[in-house]
């Protein structure tokens, strides 16, 4: 889903909608793991899981003579039923013409289920209904954090044919619970390109247990939803639509055949379309291979592109005033003081040239891989100021290095040439911190106004030089509000870690994992945690303390694994 609730389906999206109130509910039914305890492993929300049993719910019908308060009470238990007997109790409280325009699938709006909504009657005889709100799920299956108001809904009532009270208007959509649901809804990554079709970028949907593998073919055909799509491609061909449902695999093989647009797709696109299906489709366990016809011809073998989970190899930090990668015995020095022109140096970030960018003070350098003396190549804020006004460098796999200067999302290049970005959302808001995903076409931001902070994920649009010339909408992120801290990470490829607040009678912050699009994790930290990194792929994260150790997480406890490394970071690859 994008950030709005009124945005246009996809391709195929008539279809989609029988099955979002599916859809839509195992977002935050799995969403019931951010009240875990905070002991112990993260709560993870696997991309897929598919030998789970379903729970089937059922609801009662009206009560005879029940009152207007009653029986929107009953209608609220019954949408909650509704997602296994298509909506036919629900229905049932609704007079005849409100029953047949009433849209459940339109949005599903979710609340943590610890308290019931309020209903209330009206002056008017209409019957109020108010609760707090997770969040919703529209029509792209994509579950977006709601906003401060919270929920409120009006509903009128009016006596049938036999003098019963029933509902005749009423607000789209549903409004449901987190709980009893996780059992029946799954998430699952669809994977699109990156507009250079070398990387594969995913995206989080919720879909039914009971019918994964048609679902989630279908969801890839309708294309990425509206907030990612303004910075990845597909290689399936516009127009082209499933010419029958998938079928459970047989042998192991899921039959994937496409109909329309085979003779405008290029020879060379043809292995990439199979890549995004087999990438979509390999974490269904009774999916072993994939085979994919479009207009009636067998696509060739998938393309081979760089491994989603590829580790992008050791931490880089800071140590004695030298760029050092790596915490053990094997460290290798990157950059020595000597050559940065300085001891001061922070916040090493490295390219896929292996040229190394710092920060010292207010200024951005470069050592470029052989060189014997580092470069400015920007310059912002006071130049007497310890924290110089830029953010610790991240280098896309496009050579363009981010930062942000007094507050506003910056690239520079390794001559400085720095391009404006077009971010309209984080005009008159500071950016805190930032970082990319591993593929470099998500960023992840966190930002203020006043005390107004957020954690945001948008695509990155470029041009066709691959040069930034933007962000697209952001899609607010679940479970990080209150966090006080300044880091924010990409944690895997679907998630970003935050450090959650210090408690008033604790040395220890939470971790929290927030999915894009999904749900929220924690788990306890390291005693005295300031900063984390992770490294976007492998769920690989350490903490660092003010006293500059270094914590790495192995299996349920944090052990140390360097006493002398400051601005620590992962590469991207």
């Amino acid at each position: 889903m994008s950030a709005r609730d009124d945005a246009p389906a996809g391709r195929g999206g008539a279809s989609r909608r029988r099955a979002l109130a599916a859809l839509a509910l195992g977002a935050l039914g799995l969403g019931a793991c951010a009240g875990a305890p905070r002991a112990g492993e993260i709560g993870e929300s696997d991309v897929v899981e598919v030998e789970d049993s379903m729970l089937v719910q059922t609801a009662a019908g009206p009560a005879v003579d029940a009152s207007p308060e009653q029986i929107v009470s009953g209608f609220l238990r019954a949408c909650v039923a509704g997602f296994f007997d298509d909506f036919a109790t629900a229905r049932s409280f609704l007079l005849t013409s409100a029953a047949g325009s009433w849209d459940p699938a339109q949005t599903v709006r979710v609340y943590p289920g610890s308290e019931e909504p309020v209903v209330t009657r009206a002056l008017d005889g209409s019957v109020r209904v108010e609760a707090d709100l997770l969040g919703s799920v529209g029509d792209y299956g994509i579950f977006s954090a709601a906003d401060a108001a919270g929920y409120t809904a009006t509903f009128t009532l009016a006596a049938d044919a036999h003098g019963q009270w029933r509902i005749a208007t009423l607000p789209p959509g549903v409004l449901v619970p987190v709980s009893g649901l996780s059992s029946s809804f799954r998430a699952a990554a669809l994977y699109f390109l990156t507009p250079d079709r070398q990387r594969l970028v995913p995206e989080l949907r919720w879909l039914p247990r009971g019918s994964l593998l048609p679902d989630l073919v279908e969801a890839f055909v309708s294309g990425p939803s509206p907030w990612l799509a303004g910075g990845v491609v597909t290689a399936l061909p516009a127009g082209a639509v499933l010419e029958e449902e998938v079928a459970e695999p047989a042998a192991g093989t899921a039959v994937v055949r496409l109909t329309g647009g085979r003779a405008r797709v290029p020879e060379e696109d043809l292995p990439l379309l199979v890549a995004q299906l087999w990438e979509s489709l390999r974490e269904i366990d009774s999916v072993s291979r994939v085979s994919v016809y479009l207009d009636g011809e067998l696509l060739p073998q998938s393309a081979s592109l760089p491994e989603v989970t590829a580790s992008p190899g050791p931490l880089v930090g800071m140590s004695g005033g030298n760029v050092v990668q790596g915490t053990s015995s094997t460290r290798a020095t990157l950059v020595a003081a000597a050559a940065l022109g300085t001891t001061g140096a922070r916040h090493p970030a490295v390219g896929t040239d292996g040229s190394v960018y710092v920060l010292s003070a207010s200024s951005l350098l470069r050592a470029g891989a052989g060189q014997a003396a580092a470069s400015v190549i920007l310059s912002a804020g006071d130049a007497d100021a310890a924290a110089g006004g830029l953010l610790p460098p991240v280098v896309d796999r496009h050579a363009w290095v981010w930062t942000a200067a007094d507050g506003t999302l910056t690239v520079v290049n390794h001559v400085g040439q720095r391009p404006e970005l077009s971010v309209p959302w984080l005009e008159g808001r500071q950016v805190i911190a930032f970082d990319l995903s591993a593929e470099s076409a998500r960023c992840a931001v966190r930002h203020r106004s006043g005390q107004d902070e957020r954690v945001s994920v948008a695509v990155v649009r470029r041009d066709d030089d691959g040069v930034p010339v933007g962000l697209g909408d952001p899609l607010d992120l679940v479970g990080a509000e209150g966090a006080e801290t300044s880091s924010v990470s990409w944690y895997d490829t679907v998630s970003v870690a935050v450090l959650a607040p210090h408690r008033q009678d604790e040395e220890v912050r939470d971790v929290r994992v927030l999915q894009v699009a999904g749900t929220t994790s924690a788990t306890v930290g390291a005693r005295g945690a300031v900063a984390m990194a992770s490294d976007r792929v492998g769920k690989v994260m350490s903490l660092t303390d003010a006293s500059n150790r270094v914590w790495q997480r192995s299996r349920t406890t944090w052990r140390v694994v360097a006493t002398d490394v400051s601005d620590v970071s992962y590469p991207l690859v």
